[in-house]
């Protein structure tokens, strides 16, 4: 008697998606730990990044995980596909930048694997060096008007470091510049001259120490 080949597949294939399914769930870990101060306190409400780290070219490219730690600093991602991450912590209302933006940060941010054999992994966070800080307006220089402008920074010491994007708006901006690094500064408006920050007529780099803050008037013509 030949035996039933479509059963036989049937079986085969709920077998498979039995095993798939099985496979599937062990393909996900946990990161979780707490975020603190330089002083070692807990920072609360905020921002973590999980960045997937591709060891050779690959889709997740620039995947990005976020959380938000809570009132004792706790964070939790818990649900990432296995491989390696690299995980910082942000606070821009108290001046930490976010890391994982190479302009803020060259250097790289602490790494952990998820696998197998490492599906929970603690890692602390501690937040060590705030950004400076850009303040004002972008108007008119006849009217008066306030402008959306874009803005592109760019590191003099290093051209990869940069930052370019429609932060300046039409209310009061407030902008984080890594501190201690001199950064030329460009405001640009279709219809408007580009905007350079300058000292007596020179354009020079914007470079401000930790916590500190500039203010800025800027007019477009």
């Amino acid at each position: 008697m030949r035996p039933n080949t479509s059963r036989l597949l049937v079986a085969w294939i709920g077998c498979l998606g039995i095993a798939t399914a099985a496979w599937g769930e062990q393909q996900y870990g946990t990161i979780g730990g707490t975020v603190l101060d330089r002083n070692g306190s807990a920072v609360s409400h905020a921002k973590v990044t999980a960045e997937y780290v591709c060891l050779t070219p690959c889709v997740m490219a620039m995947a990005l995980d976020q959380t938000q730690s809570d009132e004792r600093g706790h964070y939790e991602f818990k649900r990432l596909q296995y491989g390696r991450y690299a995980v910082s912590a942000e606070k821009p209302e108290d001046d930490y930048p976010p890391l994982y933006l190479r302009f803020y940060c060259p250097e790289k941010q602490p790494e952990v694997d998820l696998s197998d054999t490492n599906k929970t992994v603690t890692l602390d966070l501690t937040m060590r060096v705030k950004a400076g800080v850009l303040v004002g307006t972008v108007a008119d220089v006849e009217t008066g008007n306030p402008l959306d402008a874009n803005v592109e920074f760019r590191s003099t010491t290093d051209p990869w470091r940069s930052l370019n994007g429609s932060g300046l708006t039409n209310a009061r901006f407030r902008v984080l510049v890594p501190s201690d690094t001199p950064v030329v500064m460009k405001v640009s408006k279709p219809g408007y001259d580009d905007w350079f920050f300058t000292r007596d007529g020179v354009i020079t780099p914007v470079q401000l120490g930790p916590g500190e803050t500039l203010e800025l008037e800027i007019k477009l013509n």
